[in-house]
């Protein structure tokens, strides 16, 4: 489980789930893009820049 304000977004409480890990980023990355307008090279490029903070708010549910 991922969520944006756990992922230092000071606004969004955007909650995703998913139960393998590539899955839950490609939707991170995926509601990055439709939502707090990233491109999908702007979104890639900062997954991979920060993956170790987005993984760190990722909960087991």
């Amino acid at each position: 489980m991922l969520n944006c304000k756990e992922a230092d977004d000071p606004v969004c409480t955007h909650t995703m789930c998913d139960e393998i890990e590539e899955e839950l980023l490609a939707n991170a990355m995926k509601h990055g893009i439709e939502i707090h307008g990233y491109t999908e090279e702007t979104s890639k490029e900062e997954v991979s820049k920060i993956l170790d903070h987005f993984r760190n708010p990722i909960k087991s549910s």
